[in-house]
């Protein structure tokens, strides 16, 4: 694939998101399963992905690289 993909968190992200960041915890699958829906309604394959996170003045941005380089044979 190797791939970036890029798109500005839709506000219910955006809200986990920031709980994650202030420290709760036990959200990483809430995040997973919300940014792999939205890469499913791109019509995206899922994984192996590395996902990060960009803060911006209106909330975050979803960034989305390729990870298929570190699959083991």
């Amino acid at each position: 694939m190797g791939e970036r993909v890029c798109w500005m968190a839709d506000a219910d992200l955006a809200a986990v998101l920031r709980r994650y960041y202030q420290g709760e915890a036990g959200l990483w699958g809430e995040i997973q399963a919300r940014v792999h829906a939205d890469l499913r309604a791109k019509g995206l394959a899922v994984a192996p992905r590395h996902l990060r996170f960009r803060r911006v003045d209106d909330g975050y941005e979803v960034i989305v690289e390729d990870a298929s380089a570190y699959l083991c044979d």
